[in-house]
């Protein structure tokens, strides 16, 4: 296996013509909404979404507002558990969604500006490159993506922290109606927008909580990195969320 290119869209584009390539394709969107077509397929993309594209499958993007990728060219891809001297072939194109914690997005970087700082490649860079292969297998293995549920997923872990985010505006930035996308959330997710919202800030709490007196962190401080203006208020739904005060939580992490 052997990583041919890594690059990024020197601009930002609306439209990129149909083309396609003698190798695999992995294309990481960072910014922009649109559609992807690829070997026929019409495939929405959004920041986090990730196409992976066979050999000489034409494919092409379409963003009104401009969007822009990360990109790699691999000569093969490999399969979950297998050593990376086994790769296998993929006829259909891919779509993957990058987690909350902008994983594939910052390997790509990191590989961008290694391939630049180093003028090629070194071992670090075989290693994130392997990473990379690592976690398209394991990501294919899991049920297709909702591109659109995902990116307001995306959404919600990147914004979690901020009191005035909004998640009926994260709904609307899709393009759908509301009540359309919080049944298509409940039913990939199982869960409400807004109680995924707040799942995501408790979890985070009880992080914090648990190493409140090594950080040296008010319980002000906790709500406040957790999207809550108001300590009481957090105090309450930290109670109603896990049946525990932040101080009680705190006397079990002791």
């Amino acid at each position: 296996m052997a990583l041919l290119h890594v690059g990024s869209s020197p601009v930002v584009y609306t439209d990129y013509a149909m083309h396609d390539h003698n190798c695999y394709e992995i294309i990481m969107n960072v910014e922009g909404t649109g559609i992807a077509e690829i070997g026929g397929h019409e495939i929405p993309f959004s920041p986090g979404t990730i196409h992976v594209v066979p050999p000489h499958t034409p494919h092409r993007k379409h963003a009104d507002l401009g969007f822009r990728d990360l990109y790699l060219h691999t000569d093969s891809l490999r399969r979950v558990g297998s050593a990376p001297q086994t790769p296998y072939s993929l006829t259909e194109p891919l779509l993957l969604v990058d987690d909350g914690c902008h994983t594939m997005e910052n390997l790509f970087t990191i590989l961008l500006g290694r391939t630049l700082l180093h003028q090629g490649k070194d071992e670090i860079t075989e290693d994130l490159f392997d990473v990379v292969l690592r976690l398209v297998a394991e990501w294919s293995q899991h049920e297709p993506a909702d591109a659109v549920v995902s990116a307001v997923v995306h959404r919600i872990t990147e914004s979690y922290s901020d009191p005035e985010f909004s998640v009926t505006d994260a709904l609307l930035e899709t393009g759908y109606s509301k009540d359309h996308l919080r049944r298509r959330f409940c039913q990939v997710t199982g869960t409400t927008p807004n109680q995924y919202l707040r799942t995501v800030r408790m979890n985070h709490a009880r992080q914090l909580l648990q190493q409140k007196n090594a950080l040296q962190l008010s319980i002000g401080e906790i709500s406040q990195m957790c999207g809550f203006y108001d300590s009481s208020y957090f105090c309450r739904s930290f109670l109603k969320e896990t049946g525990l005060t932040p101080s009680a939580y705190l006397k079990t992490c002791s």
